[in-house]
């Protein structure tokens, strides 16, 4: 994959034409992804292979992956409200970069039910080889209401969750969010569960320090709520997911070699321009020195 990445016909145009469309391509961020990427499956099959052996599991994982001082923060912010909701990007190396963060900050899984046995015993697998707490979805659970309590009940019981908010979703759905240029949609349930669950969402990014995965925390997103002169729960959401927003852009154009979805098809009409997934964004000079803000903090 690190060889051979770059050069594939269909894989590496798409992501090539993505990055250059979201304004961070350059050869040595292209030639680092496709490195990343095949670090990332060769540690998701290590991973598996040492599935009975957590101390190595956890040896590959200290190998390649540091987490950086904002977790003391983090879990300052858990503790004080007795359980949390982490919000990670799909940063690459994830299969062995949130069995580190477990080490320092103990994370639940959410496994949800899929028809497909094999798929569901994978991700078991993996969440017992990396140490997770695991929450599974009652099969045929298909009420997005009871998966939102199941999800509640266990942050409000101390646990800590965590949900990946980076999934392109159509412009009929989801959450309008500024994002590189243009407007993309993205789910609403992570501010719509730290609103329930009356916690902050935790934004988790990545950079690359020394030709190692950096884990960090951005700062806490309160969702808000909003009288309904002010926009009540639908606008108290869209403010929030903007605001991970604004942590995403900066983490993407600060360290675009580490975001493992570059070749996403859903992603790749978000960037290029189908309008079934996005719209062109105003002009807001305010908003573009708030996202270079998060960026120097990053």
């Amino acid at each position: 994959m690190a060889r051979l990445g770059p050069i594939t016909p269909k894989l590496a145009a798409i992501i090539r034409a993505n990055m250059v469309a979201a304004g961070v391509y350059s050869p040595e961020v292209f030639r680092r992804h496709f490195e990343n990427v095949a670090r990332h499956l060769t540690n998701g099959v290590r991973v598996l292979a040492n599935q009975r052996r957590p101390d190595a599991v956890r040896d590959i994982a200290r190998h390649d992956v540091r987490i950086d001082a904002s977790v003391e923060r983090a879990k300052a912010e858990i503790n004080a409200r007795q359980g949390g909701l982490i919000v990670p990007a799909h940063c690459v190396n994830y299969l062995v970069s949130l069995v580190q963060l477990n080490q320092h900050l103990p994370v639940s899984m959410y496994l949800r039910w899929s028809r497909d046995a094999r798929k569901l015993d994978l991700k078991r697998r993996w969440c017992d080889a990396a140490g997770f707490d695991v929450i599974i979805e009652p099969p045929r659970l298909t009420n997005p209401a009871a998966r939102a309590e199941l999800i509640v009940e266990a942050i409000r019981s101390g646990r800590t969750v965590a949900i990946t908010p980076d999934l392109a979703q159509r412009t009929t759905e989801g959450v309008p969010v500024d994002w590189l240029g243009r407007i993309a949609h993205l789910p609403a349930g992570p501010a719509s569960l730290a609103m329930l669950a009356e916690t902050p969402m935790l934004p988790l990014f990545a950079r690359t320090e020394a030709n190692q995965q950096t884990l960090f925390f951005a700062d806490p997103i309160p969702v808000e709520r909003l009288s309904r002169a002010e926009g009540g729960r639908q606008e108290s959401v869209r403010r929030a997911m903007q605001r991970w927003a604004d942590g995403f852009e900066a983490f993407i154009r600060t360290s675009p070699e580490q975001w493992f979805l570059w070749g996403d098809s859903r992603w790749t009409r978000v960037l290029q321009g189908d309008p079934r997934y996005c719209g062109q964004a105003p002009a807001t000079p305010d908003r573009a020195e708030g996202v270079e803000q998060v960026a120097r903090n990053a």
